[in-house]
């Protein structure tokens, strides 16, 4: 598997364990004024997590699988751990998303320069997330 195709995978994976998290979250935050933050967040990385795992799918690989459970995700017994693990789980993303960027960044090709251009994209709207659920002008959430 070439470095640029692990890149891909990693990001896609990094999606499914936070739509999964957000999921675990999401229970917590019930009647906060978060959850409608939480779900938005969700809707995101599951429209991101489809897209992604289409978009391999029709470069002609198999999308690697979701686990069963993330137990990295855990504890989550109340709000505040759950206002806690979405900025991580954004984090992640967000380094998911920037070393794709990087290695798409020092590979040549129409696919790498595409997977750049989605890397970009998809870094940005985690690192905004990301900010809204520390509440702080962090310009550089999740570096």
């Amino acid at each position: 598997m070439s470095d640029l195709v692990a890149a891909w995978q990693a990001a896609l994976a990094a999606e499914y364990r936070a739509a999964f998290g957000y999921g675990v979250l999401g229970a917590h935050l019930h009647g906060s004024p978060q959850l409608g933050l939480a779900i938005s967040c969700s809707d995101a990385h599951e429209a991101l997590r489809d897209s992604t795992a289409q978009a391999i799918a029709s470069a002609g690989l198999t999308p690697v699988p979701a686990t069963a459970d993330y137990p990295d995700v855990y504890p989550v017994d109340d709000a505040a751990a759950a206002r806690a693990l979405a900025p991580r789980l954004e984090d992640d993303c967000a380094a998911a998303w920037r070393y794709l960027y990087a290695v798409a960044a020092a590979t040549s090709g129409p696919q790498a320069s595409g997977l750049r251009r989605s890397a970009q994209v998809a870094l940005t709207a985690s690192a905004v997330r990301a900010t809204r659920w520390r509440g702080t002008t962090d310009p550089f959430p999740g570096l």
